[in-house]
Order: structure tokens, then sequence, then C-alpha cells
């Protein structure tokens, strides 16, 4: 048994019943052990010397070279009031207001003390949308930090590095920051990297990649887009028939307009609203090619349709209608809403504002009407939006409040201020004035709600509304 096993039992069972052998202590702790007579006192004597021994002491290691210390960040640090708001976001657990706090600091320029990193690297670790304006701002420091720790490794994709090793060689998060500069520095050798590589890599990150291609797409990419929609995941292929869209002249899309031409008629009737009349289309294994894989079982012939719908360009439906009368006619075959989503889809991925704004007057509370919105302009978000705070039942109203997709302009920002402005208490609404609060564009800020000095019988969630729009403008107004 070891002295310091021998110690723990002893120190456990008491002297009374075993005893201590100092002879078999190290130097240092026996020397200072047998100055003590009673045995209890020896005992313990020695475990407390004996812990700091086991802790501290050991002989310094020889013959190892120091760390290198991280690169220079000639960047200027954040200024003090700052710095004081970065350790009070810390301890009030407000990982969204983080993360925009994070984006000002890198779109400023600035950086972060040193010694506030690895509190913020862990908060990223558990939310991933800390990740990218953690890496901008941690810069040099940040990516030396990630090449010592696995758990903070995203940090390293901070670096500037557009080496060929750090795409052949790289972790994924490296691999992916790589491809992200390169594509903006020297398009032409990103896509010769992602081409050479496609075949190779797994389908996760190939929809990564693909999605990052598309960011920067232009019309020599169709052909490798198209390629995409044969792709045997079904991640990918989403992706692809995401992109393809952008192509209204697309040999994919010329099939799809064929396949539908085949499916669709409009039959008029006297003195009654016309009817789009769909016959499902037939089994065509062609449609694998164009991204299209219809699992078998009941229900195929919708599928399928649903499909050809969703991936046609919108420029076919010209032929029958403007949007606006088709997305209110009568169909006879498949579901309305079957219909109505697959336009959805198409306008989605293709942008398509006109068909965006017909869907939504169609049917304001459409799962799809969040996601329509936001494909119209600025303005157009804003008039929509108010209109429909008027006509749709509170319920409706915050569930398509809360899908928005984010960031929002400023003329929506203040349209839904406005809103909240204007309402009575009502659980939902304190839900929906919550997310607006934090949401809301860095010009919104100013609104009333945040200046007007609220009556004391006020309810929580008004001050916590307020609360909120001052706190994001006090922490812009340090950053400036």
């Amino acid at each position: 048994m070891t002295a310091w096993n021998d110690l723990v039992s002893t120190v456990l069972l008491g002297t009374r019943r075993r005893t201590l052998d100092p002879a078999g202590l190290p130097h240092g702790i026996r020397e200072i052990a047998e100055q003590r007579a009673e045995p209890a006192e020896q005992a313990l004597v020695a475990a407390a010397a004996y812990t700091g021994y086991r802790r501290a002491g050991q002989r310094p290691l020889t013959g190892v070279d120091p760390e290198p210390a991280a690169a220079e960040d000639n960047r200027p640090l954040i200024p003090a009031v700052a710095r004081a708001r970065l350790v009070h976001l810390l301890s009030a657990n407000r990982p969204e207001l983080v993360e925009e706090w994070l984006a000002t600091v890198a779109d400023k320029g600035f950086r972060v003390p040193a010694e506030r990193l690895p509190a913020l690297a862990d908060a990223a670790r558990t939310r991933v949308s800390l990740r990218a304006p953690l890496a901008a701002v941690a810069g040099p420091v940040g990516a030396w930090l990630g090449e010592r720790n696995p758990d903070w490794a995203f940090l390293v994709a901070a670096a500037d590095d557009t080496s060929d090793d750090a795409w052949q060689f790289g972790t994924a998060a490296r691999r992916q920051a790589w491809l992200e500069r390169v594509l903006v520095a020297d398009p032409a050798r990103a896509r010769e990297a992602l081409a050479a590589a496609w075949s190779t890599e797994p389908a996760d990150v190939r929809a990564t990649f693909l999605a990052l291609l598309g960011e920067h797409l232009t019309d020599e990419d169709e052909p490798f887009v198209e390629a995409a929609l044969g792709d045997r995941a079904a991640g990918v292929r989403e992706v692809a028939l995401r992109l393809i869209g952008r192509y209204p002249d697309s040999a994919s899309g010329e099939r799809m307009i064929e396949r539908l031409r085949a499916c669709v008629t409009v039959r008029s009737r006297a003195l009654r609203a016309d009817v789009l009349e769909f016959t499902p289309p037939e089994p065509d294994d062609s449609l694998i090619r164009d991204g299209i894989r219809v699992p078998p079982g009941p229900g195929q012939g919708t599928a399928r349709l649903r499909a050809i719908i969703a991936a046609a360009p919108l420029r076919f439906w010209a032929e029958l209608g403007t949007p606006g009368e088709l997305a209110g006619m009568l169909v006879e075959g498949p579901p309305l809403n079957v219909v109505r989503e697959s336009w959805a889809t198409a306008a989605l991925r293709q942008g398509n504002e006109q068909w965006a704004q017909a869907l939504v007057e169609a049917e304001p509370s459409g799962r799809s009407t969040a996601a329509l919105i936001g494909v119209l302009s600025p303005e157009q978000q804003a008039a929509t939006v108010a209109k429909l705070t008027r006509g749709l039942p509170i319920e409706a109203l915050t569930r398509l409040i809360l899908d928005l997709p984010q960031p929002w302009p400023a003329e929506l920002g203040t349209v839904l201020l406005d809103w909240v402005a204007g309402q009575r208490d009502h659980r939902l609404v304190a839900h929906a004035a919550a997310l607006i609060a934090k949401a809301v564009p860095v010009a919104c800020l100013g609104h009333p709600l945040a200046e007007i000095p609220l009556p004391g019988e006020a309810a929580p969630w008004r001050r916590a509304v307020a609360e909120t729009l001052s706190f994001r403008r006090e922490m812009h107004k340090e950053l400036a």
C-alpha cells in the first residue's frame, strides 16, 4: 500500500484502530509530522501537508519548449463601459443579446479582452449562433485558444487562412471558413477545390458546402447545381432544388414545365369562378434526375404533383392567369392546400414577390405566410403585416409574428412596435412582444415604447419590453 493510501486509511479509521508509520512518508512530510507528539495530530498534519505535496510538490519539467504566443491583434479594445456591459450580459444569461453584442463589436472592428474569451467560448459551445460572431471578435487569440482546447475548435475558423492545407487537412469548421473566404477572394479556385472534393465529402458536408456556394451563385454554377439534384442524399437534393429555382431557364425547369403542362388545365364555368383541374402525373424514373424521389405507398400521384409544382418555374402559370387569379381559384383533383403549399415552396425558392403577395392575400393564416412575407420588399412587408394586424385573430397573428424570418427591416419593426403599443394585456401579446423587443433592428430602438414612462400599475411584460429596448439602445451607444 502506498504511503498516501496508508495515510488516508489511518485518518478515516482513526488512530485508535490504525497506527501511522511516518517512515513511509516522503522526507519533508515526515519531518513535519514527527514534530507532533499526539498520533491523531500527527496523522492530520501529515494529511494536510501531503495533500499540498500531491497538488504542487512536483519537480519542474525540463526540456519543454514554451507555447508560442498568439499572433498580435492590433484592433482597439472595446470601450470600458462596453467591458462592463459584457460582464453583465454573461451573468444575466441573455444569449440572444450576447449574439447581437458580439455582431456589433465585430462590425465596429473592436476586440474583447483576452481574459473574457474563455467564458464567451464556453457559452458558444451550447449556442451555435454565437460561434460565428465570436470567432470574428476573438481573432488570432481565439484561434490560438481553439487550437489548444478541442471544445473551442470553432474559434480556429477565425484565422484568415486561405492556404491549401486549411482546405485539405483542416477541421470541418476550418474548411467551411476557407470556402467562404476563397469564394470571395478567388472564386475559380474555390469552385475547382469544391468540385474535386465533392464525391468524397459526407452528405451533411456536401449540403453545407452547396448552401455556401448558393450565397455566391453565378450562371456558371448551373451545371453543378443541376448535377446535385440527383445526389443520393435528401439534404443535398433539397438545397439543390432551392438553388435551381434561381435559374428560371434551366434545363431542369423546362422539364418540369413540360410535366406540369400535361397535368393542369383551367376549366371555365358560366357565371361562376374558373376551376384549376389537375391530373396526377404518371410514374417517371426521370424525375430522380431532377431531384424528386417519391417513396412508395398511397398518395404517390399527389406527392409527385406537389413536387413538380414546387420545382417548376413560376413563369409557366402566366399561360393560365395572374398569380392573384390563380391563387383564388377553386381546385379539382388534389386538395387546395396541397396546391397552395406547392406554389408557396416555388415562390420561396425563386424569390417571386408577386406570387408571395398573392398567396398571403389568398390565405393570410397559412402555414407559409410568415416565410412568404420574408420574400417581399421592406416596404411591402410592413404594409402587409400592418394589414394582417387589423384582420387576423390574436392567436394567428402572434403565431405569424413568432415565425417571421429575421432580420426584420426597420419598416416592419416599427409596425410591430406600434402594434404592441396599442394592445391590451394578453398572454399571447406578451409572448410576441418579448420577441419583438429583442428582434427589431437598431433603427427602431428609439420607439416611444422605450421612451414614455410607464404608470405604476403597468403589466410586467410592458416593463420588460421597455427595459429590453432601452438596454439594447444603450448597448449600441456604448459601441458607437
